[in-house]
Protein backbone atom coordinates (compact mmCIF):
# COMPACT_ATOMS: atom_id res chain seq x y z
CA UNK A 1 0.00 0.00 0.00
CA UNK A 2 1.35 3.34 -1.18
CA UNK A 3 -1.10 5.33 0.46
CA UNK A 4 -1.82 3.32 3.79
CA UNK A 5 -5.28 2.04 2.50
CA UNK A 6 -6.06 -1.20 0.50
CA UNK A 7 -7.38 -0.90 -2.95
CA UNK A 8 -11.33 -1.40 -3.63
CA UNK A 9 -12.83 -4.14 -4.70
CA UNK A 10 -15.61 -5.07 -6.97
CA UNK A 11 -17.82 -5.43 -4.13
CA UNK A 12 -16.74 -2.55 -2.87
CA UNK A 13 -17.68 -0.26 -5.42
CA UNK A 14 -20.40 -1.70 -5.45
CA UNK A 15 -21.04 -0.68 -2.32
CA UNK A 16 -20.15 2.82 -2.95
CA UNK A 17 -22.67 2.72 -6.11
CA UNK A 18 -25.16 1.99 -3.32
CA UNK A 19 -24.04 4.21 -0.90
CA UNK A 20 -24.43 6.99 -3.46
CA UNK A 21 -28.14 6.06 -4.51
CA UNK A 22 -28.48 5.86 -0.95
CA UNK A 23 -27.37 8.99 0.06
CA UNK A 24 -29.26 10.53 -3.68
CA UNK A 25 -32.34 9.28 -1.97
CA UNK A 26 -31.52 10.59 1.54
CA UNK A 27 -31.02 13.84 0.22
CA UNK A 28 -34.04 13.45 -1.84
CA UNK A 29 -35.98 13.04 1.27
CA UNK A 30 -34.28 15.44 3.20
CA UNK A 31 -33.67 18.46 0.77
CA UNK A 32 -36.73 17.41 -1.64
CA UNK A 33 -34.45 18.04 -4.31
CA UNK A 34 -35.52 16.78 -8.07
CA UNK A 35 -31.71 16.08 -9.26
CA UNK A 36 -32.87 15.97 -12.96
CA UNK A 37 -34.83 19.04 -12.56
CA UNK A 38 -31.91 20.42 -11.53
CA UNK A 39 -29.78 19.46 -14.27
CA UNK A 40 -32.81 20.29 -16.94
CA UNK A 41 -32.45 23.70 -14.94
CA UNK A 42 -28.57 23.56 -15.64
CA UNK A 43 -29.50 22.56 -19.35
CA UNK A 44 -31.83 25.56 -19.78
CA UNK A 45 -29.52 28.18 -17.93
CA UNK A 46 -26.65 27.05 -20.55
CA UNK A 47 -29.05 26.78 -23.44
CA UNK A 48 -30.14 30.71 -22.30
CA UNK A 49 -26.08 31.58 -22.08
CA UNK A 50 -25.34 30.23 -25.14
CA UNK A 51 -28.52 32.01 -26.24
CA UNK A 52 -27.06 35.24 -24.52
CA UNK A 53 -23.81 35.01 -25.94
CA UNK A 54 -24.66 34.75 -29.35
CA UNK A 55 -27.34 37.75 -28.59
CA UNK A 56 -23.60 39.59 -27.45
CA UNK A 57 -22.15 38.44 -30.21
CA UNK A 58 -24.86 39.68 -32.68
CA UNK A 59 -24.68 42.75 -30.17
CA UNK A 60 -20.70 43.16 -30.64
CA UNK A 61 -21.03 42.52 -34.25
CA UNK A 62 -23.77 45.66 -34.56
CA UNK A 63 -21.84 47.57 -32.24
CA UNK A 64 -18.84 47.12 -34.12
CA UNK A 65 -20.41 48.22 -37.48
CA UNK A 66 -22.30 51.50 -35.82
CA UNK A 67 -18.81 51.94 -34.83
CA UNK A 68 -17.49 52.30 -38.06
CA UNK A 69 -20.03 54.41 -39.30
CA UNK A 70 -19.71 56.81 -36.27
CA UNK A 71 -15.73 56.26 -37.64
CA UNK A 72 -16.92 57.50 -40.96
CA UNK A 73 -19.10 60.34 -39.51
CA UNK A 74 -15.86 61.27 -38.02
CA UNK A 75 -13.50 61.32 -40.42
CA UNK A 76 -16.44 63.17 -42.75
CA UNK A 77 -16.80 65.97 -39.80
CA UNK A 78 -13.02 65.88 -39.23
CA UNK A 79 -12.41 66.46 -43.14
CA UNK A 80 -14.94 69.23 -42.85
CA UNK A 81 -13.65 70.72 -39.85
CA UNK A 82 -10.04 71.00 -41.78
CA UNK A 83 -11.64 72.75 -44.94
CA UNK A 84 -13.75 74.74 -42.81
CA UNK A 85 -10.46 76.17 -40.59
CA UNK A 86 -8.83 76.66 -43.90
CA UNK A 87 -11.82 78.65 -44.88
CA UNK A 88 -11.58 80.31 -41.31
CA UNK A 89 -8.08 81.20 -41.93
CA UNK A 90 -9.02 82.68 -45.46
CA UNK A 91 -11.67 84.34 -44.05
CA UNK A 92 -9.34 85.92 -40.89
CA UNK A 93 -6.67 86.88 -43.36
CA UNK A 94 -9.06 88.66 -45.44
CA UNK A 95 -10.55 90.56 -42.25
CA UNK A 96 -6.87 91.49 -41.60
CA UNK A 97 -6.17 92.45 -44.81
CA UNK A 98 -10.11 94.40 -44.95
CA UNK A 99 -9.23 95.79 -41.64
CA UNK A 100 -5.59 97.18 -43.09
CA UNK A 101 -7.30 98.74 -46.20
CA UNK A 102 -10.10 100.40 -43.61
CA UNK A 103 -7.04 101.78 -41.73
CA UNK A 104 -5.24 103.00 -44.69
CA UNK A 105 -8.25 105.03 -45.91
CA UNK A 106 -8.86 106.04 -42.39
CA UNK A 107 -5.22 107.49 -41.93
CA UNK A 108 -4.06 108.31 -45.77
CA UNK A 109 -7.24 108.74 -47.90
CA UNK A 110 -9.89 110.09 -46.26
CA UNK A 111 -7.76 113.05 -45.62
CA UNK A 112 -6.83 113.60 -49.01
CA UNK A 113 -10.56 113.05 -50.12
CA UNK A 114 -11.50 116.01 -47.64
CA UNK A 115 -8.37 117.82 -49.34
CA UNK A 116 -10.10 117.45 -52.76
CA UNK A 117 -13.38 118.09 -51.01
CA UNK A 118 -12.38 121.28 -50.35
CA UNK A 119 -10.48 121.94 -52.93
CA UNK A 120 -13.76 121.30 -55.08
CA UNK A 121 -15.76 123.58 -52.62
CA UNK A 122 -13.04 126.17 -53.48
CA UNK A 123 -13.71 125.63 -57.54
CA UNK A 124 -17.26 125.94 -57.78
CA UNK A 125 -16.81 129.18 -55.50
CA UNK A 126 -14.14 130.61 -58.20
CA UNK A 127 -16.93 129.42 -60.54
CA UNK A 128 -19.58 131.20 -59.41
CA UNK A 129 -17.41 134.14 -58.77
CA UNK A 130 -16.42 134.26 -62.17
CA UNK A 131 -20.57 133.71 -63.11
CA UNK A 132 -21.13 136.67 -61.33
CA UNK A 133 -18.11 138.52 -62.85
CA UNK A 134 -19.33 137.54 -66.05
CA UNK A 135 -22.71 138.23 -65.61
CA UNK A 136 -22.21 141.34 -64.13
CA UNK A 137 -19.06 143.04 -65.72
CA UNK A 138 -18.14 141.19 -69.01
CA UNK A 139 -21.11 140.07 -70.55
CA UNK A 140 -22.35 143.84 -70.61
CA UNK A 141 -18.81 144.98 -71.82
CA UNK A 142 -19.25 142.59 -74.40
CA UNK A 143 -22.43 143.11 -75.38
CA UNK A 144 -21.57 147.11 -75.51
CA UNK A 145 -18.34 146.29 -77.71
CA UNK A 146 -20.49 143.59 -79.43
CA UNK A 147 -22.63 146.16 -80.84
CA UNK A 148 -20.08 148.55 -81.65
CA UNK A 149 -18.49 146.06 -83.53
CA UNK A 150 -22.11 144.84 -85.27
CA UNK A 151 -22.54 148.29 -86.06
CA UNK A 152 -19.19 148.63 -87.87
CA UNK A 153 -19.13 145.55 -89.91
CA UNK A 154 -22.38 146.29 -90.80
CA UNK A 155 -21.32 149.35 -92.31
CA UNK A 156 -18.48 147.72 -93.90
CA UNK A 157 -20.61 144.75 -95.45
CA UNK A 158 -22.86 147.59 -96.59
CA UNK A 159 -19.40 149.43 -98.32
CA UNK A 160 -18.46 145.99 -100.28
CA UNK A 161 -22.03 145.40 -101.18
CA UNK A 162 -21.37 148.96 -103.17
CA UNK A 163 -18.39 147.68 -104.22
CA UNK A 164 -19.51 144.27 -105.72
CA UNK A 165 -22.83 145.67 -107.49
CA UNK A 166 -19.84 148.44 -109.02
CA UNK A 167 -17.84 145.31 -110.33
CA UNK A 168 -21.23 143.43 -111.17
CA UNK A 169 -21.91 146.66 -113.46
CA UNK A 170 -18.02 146.63 -115.06
CA UNK A 171 -17.65 149.97 -113.21
CA UNK A 172 -13.91 150.85 -111.94
CA UNK A 173 -13.43 150.53 -108.18
CA UNK A 174 -14.06 153.67 -106.51
CA UNK A 175 -12.16 154.19 -103.13
CA UNK A 176 -11.60 157.82 -101.22
CA UNK A 177 -8.26 158.80 -100.73
CA UNK A 178 -7.55 160.65 -97.70
CA UNK A 179 -6.06 164.07 -98.00
CA UNK A 180 -2.09 164.29 -97.66
CA UNK A 181 -2.17 166.64 -94.50
CA UNK A 182 -1.42 163.69 -91.73
CA UNK A 183 2.19 164.53 -89.84
CA UNK A 184 4.35 162.28 -89.78
CA UNK A 185 5.43 160.30 -85.92
CA UNK A 186 6.95 162.65 -83.51
CA UNK A 187 10.56 161.80 -83.91
CA UNK A 188 10.74 160.88 -80.20
CA UNK A 189 8.37 158.24 -81.20
CA UNK A 190 10.04 157.48 -84.72
CA UNK A 191 13.27 157.12 -82.67
CA UNK A 192 11.94 154.48 -80.04
CA UNK A 193 10.30 152.02 -82.84
CA UNK A 194 12.26 149.46 -82.43
CA UNK A 195 12.12 149.25 -78.78
CA UNK A 196 8.31 149.65 -79.49
CA UNK A 197 8.79 146.53 -81.99
CA UNK A 198 10.51 144.25 -79.13
CA UNK A 199 7.55 145.29 -76.64
CA UNK A 200 4.59 144.74 -78.59
CA UNK A 201 5.01 142.48 -81.12
CA UNK A 202 7.49 139.89 -79.85
CA UNK A 203 11.18 138.65 -79.79
CA UNK A 204 13.02 138.74 -82.75
CA UNK A 205 13.64 135.16 -82.20
CA UNK A 206 9.90 134.49 -81.73
CA UNK A 207 8.90 135.81 -84.87
CA UNK A 208 11.51 134.46 -86.44
CA UNK A 209 9.84 131.11 -85.53
CA UNK A 210 6.30 132.39 -86.29
CA UNK A 211 7.73 133.40 -90.19
CA UNK A 212 9.42 130.29 -90.68
CA UNK A 213 6.11 128.69 -91.46
CA UNK A 214 5.73 130.94 -94.47
CA UNK A 215 8.86 129.10 -95.93
CA UNK A 216 6.86 126.15 -97.47
CA UNK A 217 4.91 128.72 -99.46
CA UNK A 218 7.74 131.00 -100.73
CA UNK A 219 10.28 128.21 -101.54
CA UNK A 220 10.01 128.22 -105.04
CA UNK A 221 8.76 131.77 -105.34
CA UNK A 222 12.10 133.62 -105.90
CA UNK A 223 12.60 136.71 -105.83
CA UNK A 224 10.74 137.47 -103.37
CA UNK A 225 9.54 141.12 -102.04
CA UNK A 226 9.10 141.73 -98.13
CA UNK A 227 6.96 144.51 -97.78
CA UNK A 228 7.56 146.26 -94.12
CA UNK A 229 10.36 144.15 -93.21
CA UNK A 230 10.70 145.54 -90.01
CA UNK A 231 13.79 143.68 -88.19
CA UNK A 232 13.94 140.94 -90.82
CA UNK A 233 13.08 138.05 -89.57
CA UNK A 234 11.39 136.87 -92.98
CA UNK A 235 14.14 137.77 -95.00
CA UNK A 236 16.44 136.02 -92.73
CA UNK A 237 14.27 132.94 -92.67
CA UNK A 238 14.72 133.07 -96.57
CA UNK A 239 18.39 133.30 -96.88
CA UNK A 240 18.64 130.42 -94.58
CA UNK A 241 16.70 128.26 -96.62
CA UNK A 242 18.37 129.88 -99.90
CA UNK A 243 15.70 131.88 -101.23
CA UNK A 244 16.24 135.47 -102.93
CA UNK A 245 14.30 137.64 -101.71
CA UNK A 246 15.15 141.76 -100.67
CA UNK A 247 13.13 144.00 -98.27
CA UNK A 248 11.47 147.34 -98.00
CA UNK A 249 10.47 149.53 -95.03
CA UNK A 250 9.55 153.10 -94.25
CA UNK A 251 11.82 152.98 -90.61
CA UNK A 252 15.11 153.80 -91.28
CA UNK A 253 16.03 152.13 -88.26
CA UNK A 254 14.40 149.18 -89.22
CA UNK A 255 16.58 148.78 -92.16
CA UNK A 256 19.58 149.52 -90.63
CA UNK A 257 18.94 146.64 -88.42
CA UNK A 258 18.67 144.39 -91.30
CA UNK A 259 21.75 145.52 -93.22
CA UNK A 260 24.04 144.69 -89.93
CA UNK A 261 22.53 141.20 -90.41
CA UNK A 262 23.64 141.80 -94.17
CA UNK A 263 19.48 141.05 -95.46
CA UNK A 264 19.25 143.29 -98.48
CA UNK A 265 16.92 146.15 -97.68
CA UNK A 266 16.13 149.61 -98.44
CA UNK A 267 14.16 152.70 -97.12
CA UNK A 268 11.20 153.38 -99.25
CA UNK A 269 7.58 152.92 -99.11
CA UNK A 270 5.62 150.10 -100.04
CA UNK A 271 3.32 151.46 -102.69
CA UNK A 272 5.74 152.97 -104.41
CA UNK A 273 8.24 150.33 -104.42
CA UNK A 274 6.13 148.31 -105.88
CA UNK A 275 5.14 150.44 -108.83
CA UNK A 276 8.50 150.92 -109.57
CA UNK A 277 9.68 147.76 -110.04
CA UNK A 278 8.75 145.47 -113.27
CA UNK A 279 5.44 144.04 -113.72
CA UNK A 280 5.43 140.66 -113.72
CA UNK A 281 9.24 140.44 -112.28
CA UNK A 282 8.67 139.22 -109.02
CA UNK A 283 7.42 135.67 -107.46
CA UNK A 284 6.73 136.62 -104.32
CA UNK A 285 5.20 139.28 -102.41
CA UNK A 286 4.98 139.38 -98.85
CA UNK A 287 3.25 142.11 -96.23
CA UNK A 288 3.12 140.82 -92.61
CA UNK A 289 1.24 143.08 -90.38
CA UNK A 290 1.87 146.25 -93.00
CA UNK A 291 -1.93 146.68 -94.34
CA UNK A 292 -3.82 147.83 -91.19
CA UNK A 293 -0.79 150.86 -90.57
CA UNK A 294 -2.21 152.18 -94.05
CA UNK A 295 -5.73 153.70 -95.28
CA UNK A 296 -8.60 151.56 -97.06
CA UNK A 297 -7.44 153.15 -99.89
CA UNK A 298 -3.81 152.88 -99.91
CA UNK A 299 -4.15 149.15 -98.83
CA UNK A 300 -6.38 148.36 -101.60
CA UNK A 301 -3.58 150.03 -104.03
CA UNK A 302 -0.74 147.89 -102.73
CA UNK A 303 -2.90 145.07 -103.13
CA UNK A 304 -3.54 146.08 -106.95
CA UNK A 305 0.14 146.77 -107.22
CA UNK A 306 1.70 143.57 -105.66
CA UNK A 307 -1.31 141.85 -107.95
CA UNK A 308 0.77 143.91 -110.99
CA UNK A 309 4.30 142.76 -110.03
CA UNK A 310 3.79 139.40 -109.74
CA UNK A 311 4.69 136.53 -112.31
CA UNK A 312 2.01 133.84 -113.21
CA UNK A 313 2.03 131.37 -110.62
CA UNK A 314 2.96 133.89 -107.91
CA UNK A 315 2.30 134.57 -104.60
CA UNK A 316 0.96 137.20 -101.93
CA UNK A 317 0.94 136.55 -98.66
CA UNK A 318 -0.89 139.44 -96.10
CA UNK A 319 -1.03 138.84 -92.45
CA UNK A 320 -3.07 141.06 -90.62
CA UNK A 321 -4.57 141.23 -86.58
CA UNK A 322 -7.81 139.06 -85.98
CA UNK A 323 -10.64 141.33 -85.45
CA UNK A 324 -12.68 138.58 -85.71
CA UNK A 325 -11.24 137.83 -82.03
CA UNK A 326 -12.83 140.31 -79.57
CA UNK A 327 -9.56 140.36 -77.08
CA UNK A 328 -7.80 141.46 -80.77
CA UNK A 329 -10.43 143.66 -82.26
CA UNK A 330 -11.77 145.88 -79.04
CA UNK A 331 -8.66 145.74 -77.32
CA UNK A 332 -4.90 144.92 -78.41
CA UNK A 333 -5.34 146.20 -82.12
CA UNK A 334 -5.10 149.35 -80.38
CA UNK A 335 -2.23 149.23 -78.34
CA UNK A 336 0.26 150.12 -81.08
CA UNK A 337 -1.00 153.68 -82.02
CA UNK A 338 -0.03 153.45 -85.89
CA UNK A 339 -2.64 150.93 -86.25
CA UNK A 340 -5.62 152.80 -88.31
CA UNK A 341 -8.00 150.32 -88.70
CA UNK A 342 -8.41 146.75 -88.97
CA UNK A 343 -8.60 144.48 -92.13
CA UNK A 344 -11.39 142.11 -92.24
CA UNK A 345 -9.81 138.86 -93.85
CA UNK A 346 -12.96 138.60 -96.37
CA UNK A 347 -12.83 142.21 -96.97
CA UNK A 348 -9.17 141.34 -98.44
CA UNK A 349 -10.09 138.58 -99.64
CA UNK A 350 -12.55 140.03 -101.65
CA UNK A 351 -10.25 142.85 -102.76
CA UNK A 352 -7.62 140.52 -103.91
CA UNK A 353 -10.27 138.24 -105.97
CA UNK A 354 -11.76 142.23 -107.64
CA UNK A 355 -8.15 142.66 -108.83
CA UNK A 356 -8.05 138.97 -110.52
CA UNK A 357 -5.94 136.97 -107.57
CA UNK A 358 -7.00 133.33 -106.74
CA UNK A 359 -6.98 133.16 -102.90
CA UNK A 360 -5.60 130.00 -102.05
CA UNK A 361 -6.53 129.86 -98.23
CA UNK A 362 -7.24 132.02 -95.47
CA UNK A 363 -5.29 131.14 -92.26
CA UNK A 364 -6.08 131.52 -88.23
CA UNK A 365 -2.54 131.60 -86.36
CA UNK A 366 -1.47 132.24 -83.09
CA UNK A 367 -3.73 131.57 -80.74
CA UNK A 368 -3.38 132.60 -76.93
CA UNK A 369 -1.64 130.83 -74.23
CA UNK A 370 -4.14 128.21 -72.88
CA UNK A 371 -3.63 129.41 -69.33
CA UNK A 372 -5.06 132.65 -70.13
CA UNK A 373 -8.11 130.77 -71.43
CA UNK A 374 -11.99 130.65 -69.33
CA UNK A 375 -11.79 127.32 -69.44
CA UNK A 376 -10.48 124.62 -67.52
CA UNK A 377 -10.77 121.00 -67.18
CA UNK A 378 -11.46 121.44 -63.18
CA UNK A 379 -14.59 122.70 -64.06
CA UNK A 380 -18.12 121.07 -63.82
CA UNK A 381 -19.33 120.18 -67.72
CA UNK A 382 -21.43 122.63 -68.36
CA UNK A 383 -19.52 125.50 -67.00
CA UNK A 384 -16.74 124.41 -68.92
CA UNK A 385 -19.26 124.23 -72.54
CA UNK A 386 -20.05 127.54 -71.70
CA UNK A 387 -16.50 129.07 -70.78
CA UNK A 388 -15.03 127.57 -74.14
CA UNK A 389 -17.56 129.41 -76.31
CA UNK A 390 -16.78 132.33 -74.47
CA UNK A 391 -12.74 131.36 -75.17
CA UNK A 392 -13.93 131.14 -79.02
CA UNK A 393 -15.74 134.36 -79.32
CA UNK A 394 -13.45 136.40 -77.05
CA UNK A 395 -10.09 135.20 -77.92
CA UNK A 396 -9.77 133.79 -80.91
CA UNK A 397 -6.22 133.52 -82.88
CA UNK A 398 -4.83 136.93 -82.54
CA UNK A 399 -3.56 137.02 -86.30
CA UNK A 400 -4.86 135.61 -90.25
CA UNK A 401 -3.01 135.12 -92.90
CA UNK A 402 -4.59 135.12 -96.72
CA UNK A 403 -2.60 133.17 -99.14
CA UNK A 404 -3.23 134.23 -103.25
CA UNK A 405 -1.61 133.34 -106.38
CA UNK A 406 -1.94 135.19 -109.81
CA UNK A 407 -3.51 132.76 -112.40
Amino acid sequence: MSDGHAPLGAADRSNQGWLVRLMRSVARGLFRVDLDQVEAEVDRGRAALSRETVAREELQRHLEKRLDEVSAVVEDVRGAYLVTRSEFEQVRDGSGALQNEVESLRDRRVPHIEGDLVRMQHAIEAVQALAEELRDRRLPALAARTDALVERLHEELSVLGGLLDRLVQGEPLRVAVEPEGEAGLPAAIAAATTRFADGFRGEQAEILGRVSEYLPLLNDAAPVLELGCGRGELLEALRDAGVKAHGVDSDPAMVAACRRLGLATEVGDALETLRAGKAGSLGGVTAIHVLEHLPAATWMSVVEAAAAALRRGGVLLVECPNPDSLRVGAGLFWVDPTHRAPVHPQALAFVMRALGLEVIETRLLHPFPPEQALANASQPDAVRELAGKLDAWLSGPRDFLVVARKP
